[in-house]
């Protein structure tokens, strides 16, 4: 029954955040590739060390539009503590990059379950690799703790976009490293 609660509640939130991008929906921030600043520039000290202070330091990178407005996710679904979705363009390519923030003192059992996928193959299932459910499995990274995880997918395949992607994820990847 946990299940098919979920996967109610999963369908339905794909159907409305599908919906937002047809005709008349919101206006997605644009930011160019040009525009990312250097990782290494910018220290991770200064930002608190949570998914707030996550996103704070991607948008000092340039990595998420400053206007971007993120949207909460149901994150218990996959055991995370707290999660946010952003939707925005890169030099005209739709992004949508999901970040989650587990507590990684009080792991429940979807939250291992979702780490070790990600670990092991580097992406992960929303109701596990067994429930059969199309559409519920995103490529993810995660932090060195652990403590942040990123899915980040791009419209686009050309290598600009592919090499932004690679470093939006290195950023969330070295945001728990000490300065």
């Amino acid at each position: 029954m946990k299940k098919i609660l979920l996967l109610v509640l999963l369908l339905s939130t794909l159907l409305v955040s599908g919906g937002c991008f047809g005709t008349g929906g919101p206006v997605l921030e644009e930011v160019k590739i040009e525009e990312a600043a250097d990782v290494e520039k910018i220290k991770t000290d200064n930002y608190t060390k949570n998914l707030l202070g996550l996103e704070k330091y991607l948008v000092a990178l340039g990595y998420i539009p400053e206007k971007s407005e993120p949207t909460e996710l149901m994150c218990s679904v996959i055991g995370a503590k707290d999660g946010d979705r952003f939707n925005f363009k890169v030099d005209g390519a739709v992004v949508y990059v999901e970040l989650f923030e587990y507590d990684t003192d009080n792991l429940n059992d979807d939250a291992k379950r979702v780490i070790g996928e990600v670990e092991k193959d580097g992406k992960y299932y929303v109701f596990g690799e067994n429930a059969n459910v199309s559409n519920a499995t995103y490529e993810a990274a995660l932090s060195t703790n652990k403590k942040y995880l990123v899915s980040y997918t791009v419209n686009s395949s050309d290598d600009a976009n592919s090499k932004r992607k690679e470093d939006f994820i290195k950023a969330v990847v070295g945001f728990d490293r000490d300065d």
